[in-house]
């Protein structure tokens, strides 16, 4: 019974991994995002999603929220998917950030035994699009 379990956890959790069309680690977890360079416009916010894809061996694990570090002065929320454990919507906002390229590297933690494999982002901060109004307005 138990051979029986193991194979449909594993053809369950696999599914998932394949239907984000992210590959599942052998061991810990892995943060993805659907796009790893993210264009801001100066004095504007962007959100983004990224993903916690969980070994099979960690599917129980606890993980702490991504933290995004970066240098440039770009600043980020993470928010959590009230529906999906291992879903973040993140907002980053590039107020006062010269135009540029800019790389920013995320991590997260577990609480336990588990590790996480990391990623990088990269961000084009382009100059802030001016909204032209209409007599004056």
């Amino acid at each position: 019974m138990k051979k029986y379990i193991a194979i449909f956890s594993f053809i369950l959790f696999g599914t998932i991994a394949v239907a984000q069309d992210f590959e599942a680690p052998k061991k810990g977890a892995k943060i993805y995002a659907k796009e790893y360079t993210i264009s801001v416009d100066s004095d504007n916010e962007t959100t983004f999603d990224l993903w916690l894809v969980r070994s099979r061996f960690a599917r129980r694990a606890t993980f702490m929220e991504p933290k995004l570090i970066s240098s440039s002065g770009l600043t980020f929320e993470v928010t959590q998917d009230e529906n999906n454990k291992d879903h973040y919507v993140v907002t980053v906002s590039a107020k006062d950030v010269e135009t540029g390229q800019y790389s920013t590297t995320v991590s997260a933690r577990s609480t336990g035994t588990q590790k996480v494999v990391g990623t990088t982002l990269s961000f084009n901060v382009t100059p802030s699009k001016a909204v032209a109004s209409k007599d004056g307005e």
